[in-house]
């Protein structure tokens, strides 16, 4: 019987190229013990060309040699590194620091945000990008919508640009109770011709064809008034009320009297000592401050042209 060794051993010239396929050779009738050390090199498969299903379920590398590539970011799904599969310390070790987590924690240095400006705040949210806090080289902005609410410059300074305030004057001259249509309580609107708002903040609260400020926003509002008078005669009744009202109430104060201010009662034939009032009120938004006198007779007279009125928000 002829024996392996009496043939000729086949060679790769024994073959035509592409005549021996998979399907030529039986499952596990080459093994590796078949096969000469490093008979079989990477050259001689295409790329792709041994796939995990040509594989064994269970390969033997002992003794050999791997050799691994570096893992890339194209190796790894998104989201399969999470921290549970991190060591303790593994991304301090090397980012050089250790994160802050997004959920909460504490700094132990100095929070260094870019330069912002009104429109572009340093520290801002999602939903709106133009209301936040704005930290500049030399000034902190606080801001909402594009709108400053609150600048400290870099001397410590604090203004509020925007905060509700105005200061208006009248026009018309010597006012007597006949211009107002006899004694008894009137809004000063509509007889005094009052001046558009020369100091205004806050927006266009202040209406000089009826003489009204309408809060722009509730809260808490001083405001003043000043007056200038005159009793023509020696009649002691010539005296004069004047005030500020709550939405055309005299009945705004705390318990419900009357602030009337009585002026020129005694006065005879003279100039009244020059009148300044204050009040603070709680308005709610659209709610208005204006100036209001009640007239006791028809001897007695005010100069408009010399007439203040102003206020602002306290909070």
């Amino acid at each position: 019987m002829a024996t392996y060794s009496s043939f000729k051993k086949i060679n790769t010239d024994a073959f035509v190229d592409s005549t021996l396929t998979s399907a030529d050779i039986g499952a596990g009738q080459v093994a590796t013990v078949d096969l000469a050390a490093t008979a079989v090199a990477a050259v001689d498969f295409a790329a792709n060309a041994v796939t995990s299903a040509k594989l064994a379920s269970t390969i033997d590398l002992s003794g050999k040699t791997v050799t691994y590539r570096t893992i890339t970011t194209g190796d790894l799904a998104d989201g399969v590194v999470t921290g549970i599969k991190l060591g303790s310390g593994a991304s301090a070790a090397n980012f050089g620091y250790t994160p802050l987590n997004s959920a909460g924690g504490t700094m132990t240095g100095n929070l260094v945000v870019a330069a912002g400006s009104a429109g572009a705040p340093s520290i801002t949210n999602a939903a709106g990008t133009n209301t936040g806090i704005s930290l500049e080289s030399n000034a902190i902005r606080i801001v909402g919508g594009g709108n400053e609410g609150l600048v400290i410059d870099n001397s410590g300074r604090v203004r509020r640009p925007n905060h509700p305030a105005f200061g208006v004057s009248a026009t018309a001259g010597w006012l007597y109770a006949n211009n107002y249509g006899g004694a008894g309580t009137f809004e000063c609107a509509g007889v005094m011709s009052w001046n558009n708002a020369a100091h205004q903040t806050g927006g266009s609260n202040w209406n000089p064809s009826n003489g009204r400020y309408t809060a722009p926003v509730a809260g808490y509002y001083v405001f003043h008034t000043a007056w200038y008078r005159l009793n023509d005669d020696n009649n002691t009744p010539s005296y004069v009320h004047t005030w500020i009202a709550r939405n055309g109430n005299v009945n705004w104060t705390p318990g419900g009297r009357t602030p009337y201010n009585i002026h020129m009662h005694g006065n005879r034939n003279n100039y009244d000592d020059g009148g300044v009032q204050s009040s603070v009120f709680q308005l709610n938004a659209g709610e208005y401050a204006s100036v209001w006198i009640r007239w006791h007779n028809y001897n007695s007279r005010h100069h408009a042209g010399h007439h203040i009125f102003s206020g602002h928000m306290i909070g």
